[in-house]
């Protein structure tokens, strides 16, 4: 019945039952006009997307009617627009994701440069004497590890080497700032992430309930929705492209077995007259049959 209804609004228009009062100053609208929107009609449309996020594209200039959706869907011209209409939705919807693309490189780059940490703040005077101290140390142990070692006296120069090593260690503890560390860990706990799919900074590591807040926000689906129709779009393109290329291929494979075929015929005939063989159609019996060039010339004759 509603398709019955949707094809007699079609031919005959829904104002059908109006009286010609109702009829005065009425304009009937129809699922082809140019105001209605296209993209509605056949899948999306990506202004209802991204109401109330950072991508709204605002409202959509053109109609959006369910009855009307609904009268394409019944028409018997649907499958002849379905192309033109997603073709055109296809091509809104990769210049939505080249703008979305530059935003993510962006992005990137920016997340790209490393901030340099902060430089160490400076030690304090009673520290940089107790630091003097030990690289003073160092060093006299050094030159004795040295004088030792040309001299042969291996075990005293590694005993002194040993002393070395826990200077150097003390030396290291004294200039080692802790809060650095634990700043630099915050930092790394709240590096800044992107979205691959909507071009969104995230917190990496964040808690699971806002990764799945996000990964079902009006952005993010919408638009995956647009970049899974855009596949879908090209795939569906590229698979009619290869049956296209299998169609003229088998084409032109037949039309080569057909000439084969009428070389062979050809080339046959040829045999026969050269036999002394004359195919004949006979116009009383049913088809062809052969005679003797003798029996030709004697009925010529």
């Amino acid at each position: 019945m509603d398709a019955q209804r949707a094809l007699l609004d079609e031919l005959m228009g829904s104002a059908r039952n109006l009286t010609e009062e109702e009829k005065r100053g009425y304009r009937e609208i129809r699922w082809d006009d140019r105001e209605v929107c296209a993209f509605y009609m056949v899948r999306f449309c990506p202004h209802d997307l991204f109401v109330n996020t950072r991508s709204d594209l605002g409202p959509c200039p053109r109609v959006h009617d369910q009855k009307l959706k609904e009268s394409f869907e019944n028409s018997p011209r649907h499958d002849a627009y379905v192309p033109k209409f997603e073709a055109e939705l296809a091509q809104f919807c990769e210049k939505l994701v080249m703008d979305l693309d530059r935003r993510v490189r962006r992005g990137r780059e920016r997340l790209a440069q490393e901030v340099e940490p902060a430089p160490p703040a400076p030690l304090s005077t009673e520290k940089s004497e107790q630091l003097s101290v030990l690289e003073e140390k160092i060093k006299n142990l050094l030159e004795q590890v040295e004088i030792l070692g040309e001299a042969g006296k291996v075990d005293e120069a590694e005993a002194l080497m040993r002393k070395v090593e826990a200077l150097n260690a003390e030396k290291t503890a004294l200039t080692q700032q802790p809060q650095n560390d634990k700043i630099l860990m915050l930092a790394q706990e709240k590096k800044m992430a992107l979205c691959e799919v909507c071009g969104s900074f995230l917190v990496a590591n964040d808690a699971a309930e806002r990764t799945q807040s996000h990964i079902t926000g009006k952005q993010h689906i919408g638009y995956g929705m647009v970049r899974d129709f855009i596949s879908e779009f090209k795939a569906a393109k590229e698979k009619a492209r290869e049956e296209e290329k299998l169609a003229r291929e088998k084409e032109v494979e037949e039309r080569r077995k057909q000439r084969e075929e009428y070389e062979r015929m050809e080339a046959g005939i040829g045999t026969r007259i050269a036999a002394g063989h004359v195919p004949r159609v006979d116009m009383v019996t049913r088809g062809p049959r052969e005679v003797q060039l003798a029996d030709i010339s004697a009925f010529c004759t």
